[in-house]
């Protein structure tokens, strides 16, 4: 120990530093941060490789669907202008979704479809009127007298069916004096069909599908005249 010039032993004290209290906060401060931007780099990732994996797997479940390219009625045969095959996404693509163009074109839409809806075989006169036959039916295509029957009438409906004598009837909707004869009743429509252009420019009256045994199918197959009365069966 070193000797005090005054002959006694010197005793050397430590003085610790005091910081003013301004710089210690910001000191505080500062020692924290890497620690807060190691974790907002963690964050920051994380959401990056999130979002990666989204759009990886939206793109590895998309699979090619038929749609509408503009409005279609029902009766309306299919070409290459009225479809376009998009990429559509698995957990929303329909029951029976069509594929490819090829496996469409020349088919006839059974009810109208939207611009841009998926087509469906069940969209389809005969693939989806097939399977809505019952075991033992059959599906024929009646003529109507008149347009103004077919506006109460859509695809599902209920419907009894009358012959009509077309050489009694004023205006083509009116009943006969007599009473008309049915040949079948609560018989199914499968689709209405827009009048077709008859001879020389004139139009029929529109058509329906219906779904009918073979008995009753024979019974409208024998009518003269192939044009019919229909009359809404409200649901019971």
């Amino acid at each position: 120990m070193p000797r005090c010039p005054f002959g006694g032993p010197s005793v050397v004290h430590a003085q610790r530093m005091v910081l003013p209290p301004r710089l210690t906060g910001l000191l505080t401060v500062l020692a924290g941060w890497p620690r807060r931007a190691a974790a907002l780099l963690c964050l920051v990732l994380a959401a990056v490789t999130a979002l990666g994996s989204a759009d990886g797997s939206a793109s590895r479940h998309r699979s090619p669907v038929v749609v509408t390219t503009r409005p279609l009625g029902p009766g309306t045969v299919l070409t290459a202008a009225d479809l376009v095959a998009v990429a559509w996404p698995d957990e929303l693509l329909p029951t029976e979704a069509v594929p490819r163009l090829a496996d469409v074109l020349g088919h006839t839409v059974a009810a109208a479809m939207t611009r841009g809806e998926p087509l469906t075989r069940a969209r389809l006169l005969d693939t989806g009127l097939s399977a809505a036959l019952k075991p033992g039916q059959v599906a024929l295509t009646i003529g109507l007298t008149g347009g103004n029957q077919a506006a109460i009438l859509r695809a599902g409906a209920l419907v009894d069916l009358y012959a009509a004598d077309s050489d009694a009837l004023v205006g083509g909707s009116t009943l006969p004096a007599d009473t008309p004869r049915l040949l079948g009743s609560n018989l199914r429509v499968l689709a209405v069909l827009p009048a077709a252009a008859g001879p020389a420019g004139t139009d029929g009256g529109p058509s329906l599908v219906i779904a009918a045994d073979r008995s009753t199918a024979a019974r409208f197959a024998g009518h003269p005249t192939g044009q019919f009365l229909a009359s809404l069966v409200p649901p019971s």
